[in-house]
């Protein structure tokens, strides 16, 4: 077998008498180019290893760079020091709270918060243009007397005369509903300061009376609550006191409809029978002519108006129950 010559890592001198500073000052001379001493540093390193190890441990990691030769590297500036701003920093910087559910009395001396509660009560009337439409539409007879139709058409057209009277059909149904619900949004057009009684802002115009909505006498101030998600009223109550009948009637209860099944509603209600309980009144029920106790369907259709306002009664008992059971443990 041939063998090589060995060459040893000790006969490699390069570097021994190289001057660091004259080397990285005419590296600094060339434009473009300039030498590192930690470079030629470990390089010298490298090469200068003891006498006595084998060739195999010149494939050791680079050693550590020597003590003396930190001194030739350069300092860094200050202005190359940057720092990562902490959490409480950014916090003052951008501040934004998370907003907190609130509930409290709507005063005469606040209208904006009046009126608020007036558009979403509102709302709630026109809301119910949907479920009337929805009633209609779905009703066990509504429905009966579509296939009824349709099974008489079918026995006396052919296929593509059914489908063109079907889609008249159709057509008219929509209508028919459209102009048979429309009184709900005329109905919502009322709900202003005039159908609100007591305080009324001298600059707002009085609206339209005998709407089907009972009005409030203007003697007493009716209790006006609102719910708020920060600064946005989501909730709406207003409730008539009569002292000499010791008696609340809630004239309007609403939630606005993506925040509904909350609990927001039930914790409106529970404020605004301990206000009327401090003001005297200890019954408590819904004005006969409350906000959404208009009906604009015949009484077959009804099912579904006459169902929510069962449902608000018994929310309504269980929360005065709760409350006299929290006055008697006083």
């Amino acid at each position: 077998m041939l063998q090589l010559p060995t060459i040893k890592v000790l006969d490699i001198e390069i570097l021994t008498d190289w001057d660091f500073e004259n080397v990285k000052a005419f590296g600094d001379s060339i434009p473009g180019f300039r030498s590192s001493s930690t470079f030629l540093t470990t390089l010298r390193s490298n090469l200068h290893l003891a006498s006595d190890l084998s060739p195999l441990n010149s494939l050791v990691s680079t050693p550590t760079t020597p003590a003396f030769a930190i001194s030739h590297l350069p300092q860094p500036s200050s202005l190359s020091i940057t720092t990562t701003p902490s959490k409480n920093s950014l916090l003052k910087l951008d501040p934004k709270p998370e907003p907190i559910l609130s509930t409290a009395l709507a005063l005469p001396g606040a209208p904006e918060d009046r009126s608020a509660a007036l558009r979403l009560i509102a709302d709630s009337v026109v809301q119910q243009r949907q479920l009337a439409a929805k009633e209609l539409v779905l009703h066990p007879a509504t429905l009966a007397v579509t296939v009824l139709v349709i099974a008489v058409l079918a026995q006396f057209c052919e296929w593509r005369p059914l489908f063109t009277a079907a889609a008249g059909l159709t057509v008219a149904a929509l209508a028919a509903i459209y102009w048979i619900t429309i009184d709900y949004a005329t109905l919502a057009e009322r709900i202003n300061w005039d159908w609100l009684g007591g305080y009324t802002p001298p600059s707002t115009p009085t609206g339209e009376r005998g709407s089907g909505l009972k009005k409030q006498s203007k003697c007493d101030d009716p209790v006006v609550l609102v719910s708020k998600w920060g600064e946005e009223v989501i909730g709406a109550l207003i409730m008539k006191v009569v002292k000499r009948e010791r008696k609340a009637y809630v004239r309007a209860w609403t939630v606005d409809a993506s925040c509904r099944g909350k609990g927001i509603g039930v914790g409106l209600l529970e404020e605004g029978v301990r206000v009327a309980w401090g003001k005297g009144a200890r019954a408590f029920e819904f004005e006969r002519g409350h906000a959404n106790s208009h009906r604009v369907l015949p009484p077959l259709f009804n099912g579904g108006f006459e169902k929510r306002d069962a449902t608000a009664r018994v929310v309504l008992a269980d929360v005065v129950k709760e409350i006299r059971r929290e006055r008697s443990s006083r």
